[in-house]
């Protein structure tokens, strides 16, 4: 028993300390993905460089709850590995301890993990991307009423709404002409004064005392006078072209009840994770651990993916089996539980003879994944 408890320890603080090294580079790297983004989206004045620092803080929670999970099955992946490969894990064999008792052993690890990344994911990353939405949307307001300079033709957004007015009279503008280019109608707005505001991540225009001109471009000139008007337009918040995994960070969803499955779906990740790690994990002695680190970097990915794809099919119709989206999270549980079973009697590392064209397959597969996951 002592024995057993001594390896248990071992087995646990390697594991930690992979882990912890794992997931600060990881942190690092999104941070300075980020970063790079949100320092391109200033030098193009799209948005504040004051307030870059903290909304990446904001966005601490949201990096956390995903890079847990692939932390945790790098850490496990790389510590199986270099037990194979060093055939230490016949130390654990020899003193009684099976694969499932190994299972046993990094159960607390697992169960501290698995309660860190629910709280994360569950409750901080949302609040914290609110708060970051929130304000960049503030400053991008701000922003754009700093534009707006009395007899100027300024352009409020990406679809083409124009403003222009003669002067200030306290926060009101005055003669105020505003139309939207895109607009096939063309419609214009002629108004005595004009207040703005923000709401909901909105500009609002508020028109007073003047007409409307729908469709000038029509044959028939109409026109109808109003007391009061209001038009709201979208503030835009800026995204980086490069790969910064939209589906993932920045995904834009109606419904509140599959943001809230996402999220907590997020966690359960790491109970097939465990499973794949030590199928995936068992290599020949004196075989490199490079193969199975980009192996492993695949099949999160690929996870990942599977969830988003399923995320984005999403219907009202069907809410059942979008709770947790649990059909991926079972598909993948069974994968790794019957290969965990077999004893990795079979492997798919086998399947291309050709290591170098398998490790080739392998990177285009994660760099086509990444490119998806950084769509619109």
């Amino acid at each position: 028993m002592y024995k057993r408890n001594i390896l248990a320890i071992h087995l646990n603080s390697q594991i930690f300390k992979s882990f912890a090294v794992i997931l600060i580079i990881l942190t690092a790297l999104i941070f300075s993905s980020r970063l790079v983004g949100y320092f391109e989206q200033a030098a193009a004045g799209t948005l504040n460089p004051d307030i870059i620092f903290t909304v990446i803080l904001f966005r601490l929670p949201d990096f956390l709850g995903l890079l847990i999970p692939f932390a945790f099955f790098l850490s496990l992946l790389l510590v199986i590995s270099e037990l194979y490969n060093t055939n230490g894990i016949y130390a654990y064999f020899s003193a009684g301890a099976s694969r499932l008792k190994l299972i046993k052993y990094i159960t607390p690890f697992f169960v501290i993990a698995l309660i860190a990344c629910s709280l994360i994911s569950i409750f901080l990353a949302p609040y914290g991307k609110a708060l970051s939405k929130s304000l960049i949307a503030e400053q991008s307001y701000e922003d754009k009423i700093s534009m707006l300079k009395p007899q100027t033709l300024v352009n409020l957004d990406e679809t083409g709404s124009y403003l222009f007015f003669e002067s200030y009279d306290d926060d009101r503008m005055t003669d105020v002409t505003f139309f939207v280019q895109d607009d096939p109608s063309l419609s214009l707005i002629k108004a005595e004064s004009l207040l703005i505001s923000n709401q909901n991540e909105k500009m609002i225009l508020n028109f007073q005392n003047g007409y409307i001109y729908p469709d000038i471009n029509s044959a028939n000139k109409i026109d109808a006078s109003f007391k009061k008007l209001t038009h709201s337009i979208e503030v835009e918040q800026p995204s980086g072209n490069s790969l910064s995994l939209l589906k993932l960070l920045d995904y834009k969803n109606q419904s509140n009840f599959i943001q809230n499955q996402w999220n907590a779906s997020i966690p359960l990740m790491l109970v097939a994770l465990m499973l794949l790690s030590f199928v995936f994990g068992k290599e020949n002695p004196r075989a490199g651990r490079e193969g199975s680190l980009v192996t492993g970097i695949l099949i999160y990915i690929f996870y990942l993916s599977a969830l988003v794809g399923f995320r984005e099919s999403y219907s009202d119709n069907f809410d059942f089996f979008y709770y947790f989206l649990w059909p991926v999270h079972l598909i993948f549980l069974t994968f790794g539980g019957l290969l965990f079973m077999l004893d990795g009697r079979i492997s798919f590392k086998n399947l291309l003879l050709n290591s170098r064209i398998k490790m080739v397959v392998i990177i285009f597969l994660i760099f086509f994944l990444l490119v998806w996951l950084s769509s619109p």
